[in-house]
């Protein structure tokens, strides 16, 4: 169960936590009508590839991002992107059964065969595993150090989470070739995310240090607990209420989800394949071309900023200098200031809007794996022929099995580039969309890129809360708790702890 994975190489055999739960469709009626999905022929994949090509937009990092900058700083593209990896995995790499690149045809799968061998590699309850892990053993613990080699990486003896900090500089810690020694190797694939990773374990210290039960093992279970409310009271209330429609998370807080868990009749748990697959990615087109981690940092374009610590890149050397042991560590000239991505001050940096462009550098991904594969090297020919190999249903079917009204063709054409419009005609795609499309597009048409319009919405609002209100330990189910209130969670006894958005647990992390 201790294993190491990775959008980069896949699955390794050491450094990683790795579960085994199950992945299902929202609506398997929808999955099995061939009416309701993309067309199973080389003209469709064809197609894909056009409308994943033409996605990529002229954007260099040098540009002004004004143009496609919304109203949402840059913080929440990798605050999605950190719930993405606590929530799900495996279903963007390559597989005994998912196979979309090295010039391998692509057909659509049996739904059958899917939901019989796919597995999620994560835990989908919000519960900060990507922090945690497995969490240490804490039977007979007596103040050495926790007893697994798993524990001893990521604890202090004190059942503090292990962290880099000198001066100015903060880092995750890391091992041999630059290795993030943490539970999911995925929150290491960019400098933003890194830093966000080493926030949340900092975070996870202050609150700890906040609890006076006056034992280490205590102050460990209740802090981890209060973090994990106030990350799940975070995602719902901050994250959600801006990326999607406020209606629709209103209402799937006010009278549950009408289409997943155990409200909506499903017996089991599942990670719908619908918001894995394609809704969630919709994150895909906040990501901006470059970015500027503080005021002496140089703009850094996103490609560099991707696949940062890998060792085999020689101009990944300017990111680490050695500490104190010769072990390289981030530099303090890229220690994120988080007031240049969240906030309103002057250095905010904004997140494009939510729409069908995706920053140019994402067509030509550095990963060594994916490099000059035509479809793994290109973010949105992946996304794309991913959501044919794997049935997903079109957005269309999606938005009438929802009960809501679809985009109309004129309504998907119109103010469109003229490469997409190319692209989507060739493949009927205005009448039958890519899920993942649909919900870009949904969005501009709907929201005018600031926030998911209805389907979009409908699947990462059902899924999410679903998750949240299914647990018995999240939030929603212990406002018993003094902790919990409807304005937030307190993380320390007294003023001047309670959390109730992204700001406010980098704040209270002291990043």
């Amino acid at each position: 169960m201790f294993k190491r994975i990775s959008h980069i190489n896949g699955v390794e055999d050491d450094g990683e936590i790795l579960f085994a739960t199950q992945f299902d469709y929202l609506f398997p009626e929808a999955a099995n009508s061939k009416g309701c999905l993309l067309p199973d022929s080389e003209a469709c994949t064809a197609a894909l590839v056009n409308l994943g090509t033409a996605m990529a937009d002229d954007e260099l990092p040098a540009a002004p991002p004004d143009a496609f900058a919304s109203g949402n700083p840059a913080v929440f593209t990798y605050f999605g992107q950190f719930i993405d990896h606590d929530l799900t995995a495996r279903t963007d790499r390559e597989g005994s059964v998912t196979r979309i690149g090295n010039g391998d045809p692509v057909s659509r799968l049996d739904p059958a065969l899917v939901t019989a061998n796919l597995r999620n590699g994560r835990r989908p309850q919000l519960d900060l595993d990507a922090v945690f892990g497995e969490a240490p053993g804490l039977a007979g613990w007596g103040g050495a150090s926790p007893a697994s080699s798993q524990s001893q990486v990521l604890y202090t003896s004190s059942l503090d989470m292990h962290l880099y900090e000198h001066g100015a500089r903060r880092d995750v810690i890391r091992g041999d070739r630059r290795a993030a020694l943490i539970p999911d190797a995925r929150n290491d694939e960019n400098l933003n995310l890194s830093q966000l990773q080493f926030a949340m374990l900092r975070f996870f210290n202050e609150v700890k240090a906040a609890q006076n039960f006056g034992h280490d093992v205590e102050n460990y279970i209740r802090a981890r607990q209060l973090c994990r409310w106030a990350f799940q009271y975070v995602v719902v209330n901050d994250w959600l209420t801006t990326v999607c429609d406020p209606y629709v998370l209103r209402d799937t807080l006010a009278n549950g989800p009408r289409f997943f868990g155990s409200g909506a009749g499903r017996s089991k748990a599942f990670m719908p394949l619908e918001f894995s697959v394609a809704a969630f990615r919709f994150a895909h087109s906040m990501i901006r071309p470059s970015y500027r981690s503080n005021a002496a940092a140089p703009i850094e374009s996103i490609m560099d900023l991707l696949d940062f610590a890998s060792p085999d890149k020689a101009a990944n050397d300017r990111f680490f200098e050695p500490d104190a042991s010769g072990q390289p560590q981030l530099k303090e000239l890229y220690a994120i200031d988080w007031s240049f991505f969240s906030g309103s001050g002057p250095n905010v940096q904004f997140a494009r809007k939510i729409d069908t462009k995706i920053a140019k550098g994402l067509g030509t991904l550095p990963f060594s794996a994916r490099m000059g594969d035509p479809v793994l090297g290109h973010l949105a020919r992946s996304n794309l022929l991913r959501g044919k190999n794997l049935s997903i249903p079109t957005g269309q079917a999606m938005a009438d099995a929802f009960g809501v009204t679809f985009l109309t063709p004129n309504e998907i054409l119109t103010g469109e580039d003229a490469g997409i419009v190319d692209a989507l005609k060739a493949g009927h795609f205005h009448h039958r969309s890519p899920l993942w499309y649909y919900v870009l597009r949904e969005a501009v048409v709907q929201q005018d890129g600031e926030r998911l319009g209805e389907v979009g919405s409908r699947i990462v609002c059902e899924t999410i809360v679903g998750m949240i209100r299914d647990d018995l330990n999240s939030y929603l189910n212990n406002f018993h708790d003094g902790a919990v209130s409807e304005n937030g969670i307190d993380v320390k006894p007294g003023p001047n702890g309670q959390i109730a958005t992204i700001a406010d647990i980098l704040k209270f992390a002291k990043v």
